[in-house]
């Protein structure tokens, strides 16, 4: 699979309505129609053989990682390779694992490594240096592709667990610690920033599956969610890092196997699989969704989908969903995504095309190159 989860790749396993009544403050006018379509308009091809393990796309120019090589390459949108770097994992200029990709205004780039290392790379992939903080990340897996990494102001918002030896595992881990870190990179120093609102269940002193954490910054707002529940929280940076609303998108089938009777219980990918969050872009336009809809325990004894052989069947079992949260707050209709169209590498405008990478292995075609469908959104 040409564009996977990293946690699947080293573990083989699992991997609201609280809506306030002012929440379209940050989005633009509303749209003129709920339904929407995706259209494929074109695709390029990078003359690269190997696996894309983490994606960004800006201002034309795309950057991916292979995590075998451990290595990354920049392309244009015409499928141009510009340049390609590979990084030793051990001395001088060490880049470990960099799946987490973030392409700056200016071209260079911050990255960051699923167990949370933090790099800034310079426009030519060459290295800049390493960012260490005070406290070392307990982070062991960081949710693999999902987005936990952004800037604002000047200052890296990471994702990065440990401050006070705080444990990313423990079974209250959401509710009882702050979730980001705001890094400044010259003094290698942070603070922590942002506290799961009372709208997400995760606040509570109930057990549930342990979630992973994406976020995305627009402007002065940062969008929040955990990938099993179908909620969007927004904060405000510039006022104090001040919670606003809670998102809803309404789902029709979002499965989830609910409340735990005790804590460090783990049944998604187990006896059956979660509805999850993939991908998620806030625009000013409206909010990209794309989630799974979750396979029910019968479907997943039945097909005997808990042997990690079988991992690849679990396409034919649910099916992959974009939803839009329109600027007034109106939701679109879902739009079932074919999975021959794999991980998106960003989504900068609705109003604008962007690129995802072809899933060769899902169609059955293997090719001595990569394919990147050039994909818009179209309003009906």
């Amino acid at each position: 699979m040409k564009f996977r989860y990293i946690l699947t790749t080293l573990l083989s396993s699992y991997f609201f309505s609280c809506a306030s009544p002012n929440k379209t403050e940050e989005l633009s006018t509303p749209q003129a129609s709920n339904e929407w379509e995706l259209q494929i308009v074109d695709s390029i091809q990078v003359d690269y053989l190997g696996t894309v393990d983490g994606a960004d796309f800006k201002n034309n120019v795309g950057v991916i990682f292979n995590f075998k090589e451990n290595k990354l390459i920049k392309f244009d949108d015409s499928g141009k390779i510009l340049n390609e770097q590979s990084y030793p994992k051990e001395g001088p200029g060490k880049v470990q694992y960099p799946t987490q990709i973030k392409i700056l205004q200016e071209g260079d780039i911050l990255a960051a490594s699923f167990m949370g290392w933090l790099y800034e790379i310079n426009s030519d992939l060459s290295f800049k240096k390493e960012i260490k903080l005070e406290f070392p990340t307990e982070a062991k897996d960081g949710g693999g592709l999902l987005k936990n990494l952004d800037v604002w102001n000047g200052k890296i918002i990471s994702y990065y667990p440990g401050r006070d030896g705080a444990n990313p595992y423990d079974p209250h881990f959401f509710r009882d610690h702050f979730l980001l870190e705001k890094i400044d990179a010259e003094s290698e120093t942070s603070e922590p920033i942002i506290r799961i609102p009372k709208s997400s269940r995760y606040s509570t002193d109930k057990y549930y599956e342990r979630p992973f954490l994406n976020f995305v910054i627009l402007e002065n707002h940062l969008y929040l969610a955990l990938d099993n529940e179908p909620l969007v929280h927004v904060y405000d940076l510039s006022q104090n890092n001040e919670y606003l609303h809670t998102y809803n998108f309404e789902p029709t089938k979002f499965l989830d196997n609910g409340e735990h009777s005790k804590p460090y219980e783990y049944i998604s990918f187990s006896k059956m699989r979660d509805a999850n969050i993939q991908q998620f872009f806030p625009t000013k336009q409206g909010i990209f969704v794309l989630y799974t809809e979750g396979i029910s325990e019968e479907i997943y004894q039945q097909y005997e989908l808990k042997e990690p052989k079988n991992f690849p069947l679990h396409k034919d079992h649910q099916r992959q969903i974009i939803k839009i949260i329109n600027a007034d707050s109106t939701l679109s209709n879902e739009i079932n995504l074919s999975y021959r169209i794999g991980r998106i590498l960003n989504i900068e405008s609705l109003d604008k095309p962007f690129y995802a990478l072809r899933d060769d292995d899902y169609i059955g075609e293997e090719q001595d190159y990569l394919t990147f469908y050039k994909l818009r959104l179209v309003q009906k």
